[in-house]
């Protein structure tokens, strides 16, 4: 019991853990709750040294209370006309044993204690428990409190109900955890095939060789198989020991737990079912992000026609502040280009995993509420990531040879001019001072036309051609919302699918822990 004990608390901790994370529902996590924890033990003092339960169980009129009376040789159950006829559990125990503190999930206001000193029946505990065909709810209810505790069944029924009863149709689910006998009564009222069509009717229930005993508690006593009853039992006490009659219940229990460690490795999927699921996320993510991409592509056409004409000015073009004091600010650029459609596209997109996952048969909280999470900061994703394309297009516009060029021709715009100034000024004193010693004329209005003219070009030609390599500003910008667009789309993309990464990794990681614990 001891194990048993041990691996329901690991998996009760494994269950609690994927509920908290979203990979079973309550009602899920409930069904580990169901499986029985309570042993007859728990009934005793001493748990260790204790009878055998036997609970006596029939429906309305089959006669419990009077076979119990019969057993204990004394009227100590109530025999009763109304109808159901038992509305408390009597307990018929030997003084040796002693009860413990009961469960606090027995009804102990519906239990009648009953001692006796007969030593021949020390080994035996009869119940005799209310009807559990009754209309009565609270019968049911004590029933299904006291079952988990009780170690051999003992089913009455009459030849007039044997066929109509259904009350034994509640405990046959229970067949695998207890022993069972069935006991014929009032057997001075039926006949031979009644007694053989019940057997058949057992068989085909899947009770494998019942034994059925005929009783009768009338006076004058008929023949009947009253005294097999006590001596079927004591006979597996004697063969077989207590011990091993309490093993079915612990292996029940345990398969019990084998059986919901089955059901929650199916209720997180198989390796096909997640490679289809995997599928089918690929395509709708791809195709979702391809929609909202071409939405903001548009949409970016617009931002270019209305916000970025009106920024005219392309001086120093390498200095950013100058640059961005001429355009928009990113925030405004979003809000035009981030619409209602494409919250709306992304929240289609998120119940649409989760049907798809639905339909695979797999747990979607988990993937519901990191999607959730994603989904809230999907337009600072976007702010950013725009932000930064912006940044880099206009702080670089125009392609690598353009920008040289473009250098080159401020350099020499500058250069030039000097030089041709230069030459000039030379040539005018070299000139002025041959012209002093009488070689040569003094230069002429010819002479300072044509200079000023070769200086003016050497400025003119350089500024002229820089002035058409210039890169834009507004080009770079367009440029950079094309690419910011595309980043996102890739951020998310990405996004996604470590998403699904981190959820499926959490997956395999439970189901590595349930098999540990299995």
């Amino acid at each position: 019991m001891d194990n048993f004990t041990q691996q329901f608390n690991a998996i009760n901790n494994w269950a609690e853990q994927a509920h908290q994370s979203g990979w079973i529902n309550q009602s899920q996590l409930d069904e580990l709750k169901r499986i029985e924890l309570q042993t007859a033990d728990d009934l005793f003092a001493q748990g260790s040294q204790r009878p055998l339960i036997v609970a006596l169980f029939g429906g309305t009129g089959a006669g419990k209370s009077s076979l119990l009376n019969r057993l204990a040789g004394e009227s100590i159950a109530t025999v009763g006309v109304e109808r159901p006829t038992s509305h408390e559990v009597t307990l018929y125990l030997h003084q040796a044993y002693q009860l413990g503190d009961l469960p606090q999930d027995l009804p102990t206001e519906k239990i009648k204690i009953q001692y006796h000193n007969d030593d021949q029946r020390k080994l035996i505990a009869w119940l005799d428990m209310p009807d559990i065909d009754s209309t009565e709810t609270k019968n049911r209810q004590l029933v299904e409190a006291w079952l988990p505790y009780i170690d051999w069944l003992v089913y009455v029924m009459t030849p007039e109900r044997y066929q109509d009863d259904i009350g034994w149709r509640f405990l046959q689910q229970r067949s695998h955890r207890h022993h069972w006998l069935f006991v014929l009564n009032h057997w001075d009222e039926a006949s031979l095939e009644q007694l053989e069509d019940l057997r058949n009717k057992l068989i085909q229930e899947k009770f494998t060789d019942p034994v059925i005993l005929r009783t009768s508690c009338i006076t004058p006593v008929v023949e009947d198989d009253f005294q097999e009853l006590e001596q079927t039992i004591n006979n597996a006490l004697e063969k077989h020991g207590l011990d091993l009659l309490k093993q079915i219940g612990l292996q029940a229990r345990l398969d019990d737990l084998k059986n919901q460690i089955n059901q929650y490795k199916k209720i997180l999927g198989t390796e096909k079912q997640w490679e289809q699921a995997h599928k089918q996320w690929t395509v709708t993510t791809s195709e979702t992000l391809n929609s909202i991409q071409t939405i903001l592509n548009t949409q970016s056409d617009f931002v270019n026609q209305t916000l970025l004409q009106d920024s005219t000015t392309s001086f120093n073009l390498f200095r950013k502040q100058a640059t961005e004091k001429n355009l928009p600010g990113v925030e405004k650029i979003s809000s035009k280009l981030w619409s209602h459609r494409i919250e709306t596209l992304f929240e289609d997109l998120t119940h649409q995993i989760e049907n798809q996952l639905q339909s695979q048969h797999l747990p979607a909280r988990p993937f519901g509420t990191r999607l959730e999470n994603w989904r809230g900061k999907l337009q600072n994703t976007f702010n950013a990531t725009l932000d930064t394309a912006l940044t880099t297009a206009i702080a670089k516009p125009g392609n690598t040879l353009q920008r040289a060029s473009w250098k080159l021709m401020r350099w020499l715009s500058g250069l030039l001019p000097l030089a041709a100034a230069g030459w000039v000024i030379t040539h005018v004193v070299q000139r002025f001072y041959t012209s002093t010693q009488g070689t040569e004329e003094f230069l002429g209005s010819n002479f300072a036309v044509h200079s000023a003219l070769l200086i003016g070009l050497s400025w003119f030609i350089p500024w002229l051609i820089k002035r058409q390599l210039q890169p834009s500003v507004i080009a770079a910008a367009r440029k950079g919302i094309k690419s910011g667009i595309q980043q996102t789309i890739k951020t998310l993309a990405t996004q996604l699918e470590n998403i699904w990464d981190s959820t499926r990794e959490e997956q395999q990681k439970l189901i590595t822990l349930l098999e540990d614990r299995n």
